[in-house]
């Protein structure tokens, strides 16, 4: 990571800092909020080799994080693979899971920097309602098993909020501060493909301003509580604006289940570079480089998104300020 620091200072932060693997956008819960199971279709994904290749162009290149996202990435049964081969390249390394198949993994799983897991309530019923699955006995077996069991780093527990479910959020809390995870909070929001039809959960801002004012008042009460106060500022201002423009397509290496590298993001395709391409090619062809010199004037598609890993990378290009409040944010914690 040193290295990599060097690296980009000597690029003046003008490279990735960070890569958004999709391993998969299969999953096997049927969220209320969340359109990824409603669009399953089949899917290429690349060979182990292609994906080592690809983590040493992202060391060499100055990346400092590797996300294992999706889809459920478990789901992709070379996951052990990646994260010790992740683990060894040096890359900080953190992954999201719904935590159905955690115990199958757990020995792997536990070498990330961070393992997050999506629980949005203890209660079983409405986890049921919200998750379409009755599996949160399941995932919490899966944790005690980890705590009881193995060693590890840092454990999240991701929660989606809405009106719902923000009274179950001090159960959940105590429940992290006993086992010494961390509870992130984040307010359900629209996640826009531009092949997929979804619904509308974006909350409005005076929702906000009560899930917000809520999870303050948490904060002080429990210990384990990370809520990232310029993020909610950012969800209900609107998302991403041409004062606060998106750089996913310039410091967020998007890669698909195949290995290719999408433009502007993970979510919106306007060009891919080719599997067999390396990070350099890519990032020097003529389509990447004017779509990177065009996204700071924002596409349609662009404005008003909230997805929160295009956010953190753009954060730290955008404000330097707001990039140092996240980051202490997040060592406090870590």
């Amino acid at each position: 990571m040193f290295k990599n620091a060097l690296r980009q200072m000597a690029h003046r932060f003008d490279r990735p800092f960070m890569v958004m693997f999709e391993t998969t956008l299969h999953c096997n819960m049927k969220c209320g909020y969340c359109a990824i199971w409603q669009n399953q279709q089949p899917e290429d994904r690349a060979v182990r080799d292609r994906v080592f290749a690809r983590m040493d162009e992202a060391a060499d290149f100055g990346v400092f994080a590797w996300s294992f996202s999706g889809g459920e990435p478990l789901m992709n049964p070379n996951m052990p693979d990646y994260i010790e081969y992740a683990a060894r390249k040096g890359f900080f390394t953190s992954m999201p899971t719904n935590g159905l198949a955690l115990k199958k993994y757990a020995e792997s799983c536990v070498k990330l920097d961070q393992l997050e897991v999506s629980i949005d309530t203890l209660d079983q019923e409405k986890f049921a309602r919200r998750r379409g699955i009755d599996g949160l006995p399941t995932i919490l077996a899966a944790l005690d098993f980890i705590k009881g069991n193995l060693q590890h780093n840092a454990i999240q527990i991701n929660a989606a909020v809405d009106l719902e479910n923000l009274e179950d959020l001090p159960s959940l809390a105590a429940y992290c501060d006993e086992r010494g995870f961390l509870l992130h909070t984040e307010a359900v929001h629209n996640v826009v493909r531009t092949t997929w039809k979804t619904e509308d959960v974006e909350m409005r801002k005076e929702e906000l301003d009560h899930v917000a004012a809520y999870i303050m008042q948490l904060k002080k009460e429990h210990k384990c509580v990370r809520f990232y106060r310029d993020y909610y500022k950012f969800y209900r201002n609107d998302g991403f604006t041409r004062k606060f423009p998106c750089r996913s397509a310039s410091h967020l290496v998007n890669m698909r289940p195949d290995g290719s590298i999408q433009f502007p993001c993970a979510f919106v395709s306007v060009h891919r570079g080719a599997p067999d391409m390396s990070l350099r090619e890519i990032y020097a062809s003529p389509e990447v480089r004017k779509i990177i010199q065009e996204s700071p004037q924002m596409w349609d598609f662009c404005k008003g998104c909230k997805i929160g890993c295009p956010y953190e990378v753009s954060a730290y290009r955008n404000s330097p300020l707001t990039a140092i409040r996240g980051a202490l944010d997040f060592l406090q914690f870590s």
